[in-house]
């Protein structure tokens, strides 16, 4: 019997980290001066758009990986949770258009985005319980930073109702990291091993925190 809890450790690593990009970030430090371009608004928005679009397949496809290892518990977890995310993509295409065409761009993703995403699949290869350690940083550390966030978007003259797609994800991710935090150690028994599990989410914060900087440098230079 496995004497370690993996939610205890994963709920202690997000907060931290969560403190830090608090404290720490350039891109809220940017929004909260006020000084968050539509440019930068814009590729994060369609970073989002890919982000919630490509979290909703890999989550499908971790239940999959799951069943052919097994784990059915753990398979129909995450199937309920791809169910979770569908229809995601569209609120960030909805806040998107509200922008100026002229600052879309092409609505290409930021570069680190796409890394983020391929982290998903790696982490599916490693093991599908490595995927769910991801998704419930994703949703915890949303609702631990979210108002922060929103706040300092509506100093960037982004009011709540103009970047639905986070407030929304900030309203149901209160339940899903709860209900994450409740039963992850339910499907652990061990395997992995924790400090793969906690590895896969310290690589998850280090490429969200560089997602961040690349749209500060965007959204700060940007006319």
């Amino acid at each position: 019997m496995n004497e370690e809890r993996l939610a205890e450790q994963l709920e202690q690593q997000i907060r931290q980290w969560s403190n830090h990009l608090l404290r720490e970030s350039p891109l809220l430090a940017l929004a909260q001066r006020g000084a968050l371009s539509q440019v930068g608004m814009a590729k994060y928005l369609a970073s989002l758009r890919h982000l919630f679009a490509c979290s909703e397949r890999n989550l499908r496809r971790a239940a999959l990986r799951a069943r052919e290892l097994g784990l059915e518990p753990l398979a129909e977890h995450l199937a309920q949770k791809a169910g979770e995310e569908h229809g995601h993509a569209d609120w960030a295409s909805a806040d998107l258009s509200q922008l100026p065409e002229a600052v879309r761009g092409s609505d290409t993703p930021a570069r680190e985005l796409l890394n983020l995403v391929q982290l998903q699949g790696n982490l599916i290869d490693q093991h599908p319980l490595c995927f769910l350690a991801y998704a419930l940083w994703a949703e915890y550390f949303t609702v631990l930073v979210g108002e922060t966030w929103l706040a300092a978007l509506s100093r960037s003259g982004f009011p709540r109702e103009q970047v639905s797609a986070i407030a929304k994800h900030i309203e149901a991710d209160r339940e899903h990291a709860a209900t994450g935090l409740r039963v992850i150690d339910t499907f652990w028994t061990g395997d992995p091993p924790l400090g793969e599990i906690l590895a896969g989410v310290e690589r998850a914060c280090h490429t969200f925190e560089r997602f961040c900087l690349e749209i500060c440098t965007l959204g700060s230079h940007a006319a």
